[in-house]
C-alpha cells in the first residue's frame, strides 16, 4: 500500500510540473521549430531582421543569444544595426566597441532609454 501511494504521489507531482517555455520559435510556414534550427537557417543569411515588441525583456534576450550565436559563427563578418541608437551617437558606439572608453563613459554620453540596463546590458 505505501509503494502504490508513493507512486501515485509521485505521478501527481510530475503531472504538475510540465515545463512551460518563456517562448516558441516558427519557421514562414507557421511550424514550431528547434532554436539550433532557427539559427542554421540564420547563419546562412546575408540580412537578419529582428522585429519585436518593445518593452519586451524576453525579446531583448533572445535578439542578444542570437547575436551572440550569429558572432561566434560569423566572427568580424557579423555587421549588427540597431535603430534605437541615433545616428549622431555613431563615433561614440565604435569607441565602446572597439575598447576605447568605458562602460560608465558609454552610459554617459548616449542617449540611454529607462530599460538599458535591464533588458540591454
Amino acid at each position: 500500500m505505501k509503494k502504490v501511494l508513493f507512486i501515485t504521489v509521485i505521478a501527481i507531482t510530475l503531472a504538475f510540473t510540465s515545463d512551460k517555455p518563456a517562448y516558441l520559435l516558427f519557421d514562414k510556414t507557421g511550424k514550431v521549430i528547434s532554436y539550433e534550427k532557427m539559427l542554421t537557417d540564420l547563419k546562412t543569411a546575408d540580412i537578419v531582421f529582428f522585429g519585436e515588441l518593445h518593452n519586451n525583456p524576453i525579446s531583448h534576450w533572445m535578439e542578444l543569444q542570437i547575436t551572440k550565436d550569429l558572432f561566434v559563427a560569423k566572427k568580424q563578418n557579423l555587421i549588427l544595426g540597431a535603430e534605437m541608437f541615433e545616428s549622431d551617437n555613431q563615433i561614440i558606439m565604435n569607441e565602446y566597441l572597439s575598447g576605447k572608453i568605458k562602460s560608465n563613459s558609454f552610459k554617459n554620453e548616449m542617449r540611454l532609454w529607462p530599460n538599458y540596463e535591464t533588458d540591454y546590458k
